[in-house]
């Protein structure tokens, strides 16, 4: 049987894929296919772009090691939103542990 989602920010699993990460991909493939219509390629120039989308599809769906709950399409949308205008200090006290971590 079906179970009840725990909380309704639960990602939907269809066999070995995420429902999202189905949709990027497709959402991708659609804007390859639109943009097809507009410039013509030859037909291994199209079967090339076809791969390219799909496999920056993936890239989107993505999740990094430093950011795990994200896909790389939020971190994305983060930095496109972000405000340029703030400053943000960086403790110097941070950079000298970094350092004196660091192997020469």
């Amino acid at each position: 049987m079906y179970k009840n989602p725990k909380n309704t920010k639960q990602e939907i699993k269809l066999f070995a894929f995420y429902l999202l990460d189905i949709g990027i991909v497709g959402a991708m493939l659609f804007i390859a296919t639109y943009v097809m219509k507009v410039v013509p390629l030859s037909g291994g120039m199209t079967i090339f772009y076809y791969v390219l989308s799909a496999a920056f599809g993936i890239f989107l769906c993505a999740k990094t090691p430093n950011h795990p709950i994200d896909r790389n399409l939020s971190i994305l949308m983060y930095l496109m939103r972000m405000d340029n205008n703030k400053y943000h200090s960086i403790d110097i006290q941070d950079i000298n542990i970094v350092r004196r971590d660091e192997k020469i």
